[in-house]
């Protein structure tokens, strides 16, 4: 079924959406902590492999373990400081899986080193998603799926529609919502990079009917970049408000 405004799928509830405490609520950045945890396992598909040791010293945004598989990726420190342990530890889904524990450097500053952006449209489609394992970018539902496996393309075979999902239809989340208000130029810079090394046609994105705010922005950013994000038309497209309209099979 195409996307087109009002349009959803068969069946599905409207459970109440619980999303009137944050949805007006700013991002904030989450304040440094003592401790932290970092499971190998935070992702689908196979463990990261740790590459430093109990006693090293690290830094933020550091590679403190390498994929274990394709279908792995990266992890990287998310502070200064020095691992302090590397062992069984409990993850958020209740089983113990090895995990790096690393104690944050009290009188660092924590900023982020500087460093050159990836000329992403000169690199190869090998060298793309190879980057994208590196950044350890996966995906943000409940089974953290490492985005690069889906960029890379079986030879012969093309995406002609790029699909993003800006549902959030799950009650309480509002982070996709606030993203979208605030950051919708960074959205469609997205978008660029990935229509552009995916050579789509057309890209859609679809909004629950019940994020009006997100929905103008992002229309407004869409406006503005009219012959910029990348040589594919981009499409803001509103979708009813119900459960689960951002599961991948609904929503397409």
């Amino acid at each position: 079924m195409s996307l087109f405004a009002g349009k959803t799928f068969r069946h599905g509830i409207h459970p109440r959406d619980h999303k009137e405490g944050t949805e007006d609520l700013p991002v904030e950045r989450m304040p440094f902590v003592d401790r932290y945890v970092l499971p190998l396992s935070q992702h689908a598909g196979a463990p990261a492999r740790p590459i430093v040791r109990p006693g090293d010293r690290v830094v933020r945004a550091q590679v403190v373990a390498e994929p274990g598989a394709f279908v792995s990726t990266t992890l990287h420190s998310p502070v200064t400081g020095r691992v302090s342990a590397l062992g069984p530890r409990h993850h958020p889904n209740g089983k113990l899986v090895e995990a790096l524990e690393i104690e944050a450097d009290p009188f660092d500053s924590q900023s982020l080193p500087d460093g050159p952006a990836i000329p992403w449209p000169s690199l190869t489609q090998e060298e793309f998603v190879a980057g994208v394992q590196e950044a350890g970018l996966v995906g943000m539902g409940g089974a953290a799926f490492p985005s690069h496996v889906k960029y890379r393309i079986s030879e012969g075979k093309r995406v002609r529609h790029l699909v993003v999902n800006g549902c959030e239809c799950e009650p309480y989340l509002t982070t996709d919502h606030r993203l979208m208000v605030e950051r919708p130029e960074a959205v469609l810079r997205g978008i660029e990079i990935l229509a552009t090394r995916l050579d789509v046609e057309e890209t859609v994105i679809g909004v629950e009917l019940n994020k009006a705010e997100a929905i103008e922005a992002l229309e407004a950013a869409v406006k503005e970049r009219q012959g910029v994000a990348g040589p594919a038309p981009v499409r803001v497209v509103p979708l009813k408000v119900k459960y689960p309209q951002g599961a991948e099979k609904m929503l397409i």
